[in-house]
Order: C-alpha cells, then sequence, then structure tokens
C-alpha cells in the first residue's frame, strides 16, 4: 500500500496498492466497512501483542460439522473461527493439565 485517504465528502475510502509487478492498482470502498476489511486482513503474529479476553460465545454452525468459537475483547475486538470438536478437546486438554509434554501429578480420588 503506498497511500490511504478518505473521500471529500467522507464515505469512500481510496487506497493506492502495488501488485507483484510494480504496476498500481485502486482499490475505492465504503468508509463504514473500513472495520470489516481490517479485520479480514491477515495480520503478523506479533509475540509481544497480547489482547485480554472479555468474553467468549462458542455454537454450532449452521452445518452442523463444526463448533464457532468468537472471542472479544475489552475494547470491542471480535473475531471468530470455525473448529473440530477434536481443536477444542485438544484445547481444553492444554487447559487442564498444562503444555504437551510437560510431566503432571498423578492424582485419584
Amino acid at each position: 500500500m503506498t497511500d490511504a485517504r478518505l473521500s471529500a465528502d467522507g464515505t469512500r475510502v481510496h487506497l493506492t496498492l502495488v501488485d507483484g509487478a510494480g504496476d498500481k492498482v485502486l482499490l475505492s470502498f465504503p468508509a463504514d466497512s473500513l472495520n470489516t476489511v481490517l479485520s479480514t486482513m491477515p495480520r503478523r503474529i506479533d509475540p509481544d501483542m497480547v489482547h485480554r479476553l472479555d468474553s467468549w460465545s462458542m455454537s454450532t454452525s449452521d452445518n452442523g460439522q463444526e463448533l464457532l468459537l468468537a472471542l472479544r475483547t475489552p475494547e470491542g475486538l471480535a473475531i471468530s473461527f470455525a473448529l473440530k470438536s477434536w481443536q477444542v478437546e485438544g484445547m481444553a486438554t492444554i487447559a487442564t493439565y498444562g503444555k504437551p509434554g510437560t510431566p503432571h501429578a498423578r492424582t485419584m480420588h
């Protein structure tokens, strides 16, 4: 991206991009969709950036084959993931027993 501007009336965002061949590409979209565009862009994971979790919800997808996990921060950032049940089971195991491969004390009741 080489330039980003708001239209004179504030209703559109205009971006100037450079493609793989070095040619300019002009992109324009409604300003009220900027948050949607930014939230869908892939980002590098910065190990120093950690967001606090405010709330989460999980539901079954429409196809019944996946679970939908929505995570929300106190600042209003929200992202959703489609997960397989085995992925959720793996997260629960790590949350319960610690890091994989870490020995833990056995408890008998």
